[in-house]
């Protein structure tokens, strides 16, 4: 025990907000530990990831005085990363979610209600080499149920990003997935226990560039990840179907029942809700996803039943992350955003506009000037 604690070095991010510490807190190490065999995948990313690997929990300077009185006045908010991304800000291709801390500390959160943890190699080189596991769909879920011990809370909201966003519903959906390697028992549903589940340009039926024929055989284009698959398309032959497959997968006119990425397939055919309420959203800039959105006729960044879908103009795969946090902020709050503001390009802007309710579900909200 003492080995972790001494780990938990006044390592402090400063900006305009104030500080905050860039691990697990002291605190939030020590109740991880009275369980450690349980919490081995959080304890393994704080001792592994060190600097910008982790974050949350209660600290000193902000509890002090309040030990006795619960540690989350809002329900806590658990951030799940992308593929070689970070918890935390570490490199150019892996920003993490300092925006989100930001901004959410000065609208009153505190470190003991924002929580996450990083998973993969924060290598975007081997980003292709990367596919869903259940060490990392156990390992979220353990974590998310930590959050729920520690704070006390009824209840959690979740922010997920890119493969994030898969790794997010399949530990809250629960029960048993297939894997090429072996079965994955993960245990009941965790729904009840989340209010708002925000899905950020995720990949629910797979990736278009998994198309091309020399991706196919990569990890991340394998059945444990974002395989699309292939369709005949006006009755080409193998060789030009073959060929055209990344263009006609992206197509807005060009649907087919693919046989899309198995982990994928399994936990849409689950078809249960993530939380109380589900948003999905996405951008027409999207480098990764592409501007369609489309994979073989569906929108892949849609979460079957979503509430709420939020359509973005100009933002990039990392961006409609990184510049949304004022958005974030008031879908979890409120089940709401405000459509008339423009781009947020730092974490602390104010900016007065009416308020838009949601007014119908499953509706598309384009924000094409944000």
């Amino acid at each position: 025990m003492m080995i972790y604690l001494a780990a938990v070095a006044a390592l402090l991010l400063c900006s305009t907000v104030g500080c905050f510490q860039q691990r697990f807190s002291e605190h939030f190490v020590e109740f991880l530990l009275n369980n450690e065999e349980r919490n081995e995948f959080a304890l393994k990313s704080f001792k592994e990831y060190k600097h910008a690997g982790t974050f949350g929990g209660r600290v000193d300077r902000d509890d002090e005085e309040d030990s006795e009185k619960p540690i989350s006045r809002h329900d806590p908010v658990i951030f799940v990363h992308g593929n070689q991304e970070s918890a935390l800000n570490f490199s150019a291709t892996a920003t993490g979610w300092n925006n989100q801390i930001e901004y959410f500390l000065s609208k009153g959160y505190s470190m003991a209600e924002l929580h996450g943890l990083t998973h993969g190699q924060r290598n975007v080189t081997v980003a292709l080499s990367n596919r869903f596991t259940c060490e990392v769909f156990r390992g979220v879920r353990r974590h998310i149920e930590s959050v729920l011990h520690y704070t006390q809370s009824p209840k959690v909201d979740i922010i997920s990003h890119s493969m994030g966003v898969t790794i997010a519903r399949a530990a809250i959906i629960g029960g048993t997935l297939n894997f090429s390697d072996g079965v994955c028992h993960l245990g009941h549903s965790l729904a009840s226990k989340v209010d708002t589940f925000l899905g950020i340009a995720g990949a629910n039926y797979g990736v278009c560039y998994c198309a091309i024929q020399h991706l196919m055989g990569f990890e991340a284009c394998s059945h444990d990840a974002f395989a699309t698959g292939v369709c005949q398309v006006n009755g080409e032959n193998d060789e030009t179907m073959t060929a055209h497959a990344p263009l006609h997968c992206a197509a807005e006119n060009v649907s087919c029942d693919n046989n899309y990425a198995s982990i994928l397939r399994q936990i849409n055919e689950r078809n249960e809700p993530c939380g109380d309420f589900t948003v999905s959203t996405w951008s027409k800039q999207d480098e990764i996803l592409g501007g369609t959105n489309m994979a073989w006729g569906k929108k892949t960044s849609h979460i079957p039943n979503s509430d709420l879908t939020i359509e973005y103009g100009d933002l990039t795969h990392s961006e409609i992350k990184d510049l949304t946090s004022r958005h974030q902020h008031e879908l979890v709050n409120m089940h709401a955003i405000n459509v008339e503001v423009p781009r947020i390009r730092h974490a602390t802007d104010t900016i007065t506009a009416a308020t838009t309710p949601l007014t119908a579900p499953r509706i598309v909200i384009s924000l094409l000037s944000i």
